[in-house]
């Protein structure tokens, strides 16, 4: 299964995180977070389901899925340390396109939606990372789209 960054935040050193955010955005991101440990198969979120906050995985991985017209799970890929989970949603107050569930036992921070959207509002700086990372996610996804291999399907009638 292809690893993916959904959204890089930072890996976790030494108990600190390292961010691009200046420390005062940081340190307000931290102060409005609570962290714990996941089980595997703990669910962040599944897909449809309205967005109630973002994840900062700082340990473990997430395993990220889509379901298909016809009800299969189709894996996307795998979130890492440093990812963060569930911020298109946030951002954008629809539902989750995708389903993202604890692959191993991992720690992640959890914000709730509109403490992270009151952050933005107060931190420029955060906003303009938020845009980048959102940005990537795109490049990413089209990279993905154009890499698939479209094989010909056969004629039923034979």
């Amino acid at each position: 299964m292809k690893e993916i960054h959904v959204a890089t935040f930072g890996t976790p050193g030494a108990g600190k995180l390292q961010s691009p955010l200046p420390p005062v955005a940081l340190t307000a991101l931290q102060a409005i977070q609570s962290t714990k440990v996941y089980p595997k198969g703990s669910e962040f979120f599944l897909e449809g389901q309205s967005p109630t906050g973002i994840y900062i995985l700082y340990s473990g991985r997430a395993e990220m899925s889509v379901t298909d017209n016809e009800g299969r799970k189709m894996m996307l890929g795998m979130a890492l340390p440093g990812d963060v989970l569930g911020l298109s949603a946030v951002v954008s107050g629809k539902h989750h396109a995708k389903t993202a569930v604890a692959a191993m036992p991992s720690q992640a921070g959890f914000i709730k939606s509109k403490d992270f959207l009151h952050f933005l509002e107060h931190h420029s700086e955060a906003a303009f990372w938020v845009v980048q990372l959102l940005s990537d996610r795109v490049i990413t996804t089209l990279e993905q789209i154009s890499s698939i291999k479209h094989t010909p399907s056969r004629d039923i009638r034979e």
